[in-house]
């Protein structure tokens, strides 16, 4: 301002009209002037810059970490969920087979036969049930009893398969969870007519079962199987 106000004494002295002293101060403070405008403007450019481009960083970063989450959460509950698939339909296939292995108890002398009811899961009314059979009728006694504990637990594992992929669905690719929500509809199916056609004695409804084990629910596994592995590669490719 000293400096500025010496110019300007200066500019009087030489008779420096209203004009002359006004366009003299304009190009002596106005270039300054301009400058440190430019330099506020400039400043509080980048300082805007800087907040928008952190801004822009913690979003990625948190889209990137949901994305991650995401993924974890598919990469274990697909694994999950075709184990549970599987044993399911293990054990639905073995209740299912018309081909069925049992042990001939009716041969087995009293030795040998509480041998074996000593090594089975059986209650004890169930097992005093077997050895109060006539000789002739001890295979048809253990094979009902046997097949209800079969139908329990083949019960169980569909149950315990349909409920993880009912909780678990939305971490899964729609494709892949919609099928495998669709197959757990299907054991339901089979085992229902299992267990309907053991009651009454309908052995078409049980054959139907087993038909449609065969013909739909492993097919779907097939499938699965393969989607569920090729998606599995990606996200190990994709680390």
């Amino acid at each position: 301002m000293d400096a500025a106000l010496r110019f300007l004494g200066e500019v009087v002295a030489y008779g420096g009209g209203a004009a002359v002293i006004a366009y003299l101060l304009f190009q002596y403070l106005g270039k300054t002037w301009i400058e440190n405008k430019f330099a506020e403007k400039l400043e509080l450019l980048r300082h805007s810059q800087a907040m928008e481009l952190q801004k822009l960083r913690v979003k990625i970063d948190s889209m990137l970490s949901g994305a991650i989450k995401i993924q974890e959460k598919e990469f274990e509950s697909l694994p999950e969920a075709w184990e549970r698939f599987d044993r399911a339909l293990g054990l639905l296939s073995h209740l299912a087979s018309p081909m069925q292995e049992y042990p001939d108890l009716n041969r087995y002398s009293p030795v040998q036969l509480e041998e074996y009811l000593a090594s089975l899961d059986f209650a004890d009314s169930q097992k005093e049930e077997i050895r109060n059979a006539m000789q002739m009728q001890r295979n048809d006694t253990y094979i009902k009893i046997n097949y209800r504990y079969r139908l329990r637990d083949t019960h169980n594992a569909i149950a315990d398969f349909h409920n993880y992929v009912e909780k678990a669905r939305i971490f899964m690719p729609p494709d892949i969870g919609g099928d495998l929500s669709k197959a757990s509809e299907m054991l339901w199916h089979a085992h229902g007519s299992m267990k309907i056609g053991e009651s009454a004695g309908d052995h078409e409804m049980k054959t139907q079962a087993w038909k449609k084990v065969k013909e739909e629910i492993y097919p779907l596994r097939d499938s699965l199987s393969k989607r569920i592995y090729e998606r599995l590669q990606s996200h190990r490719s994709a680390l």
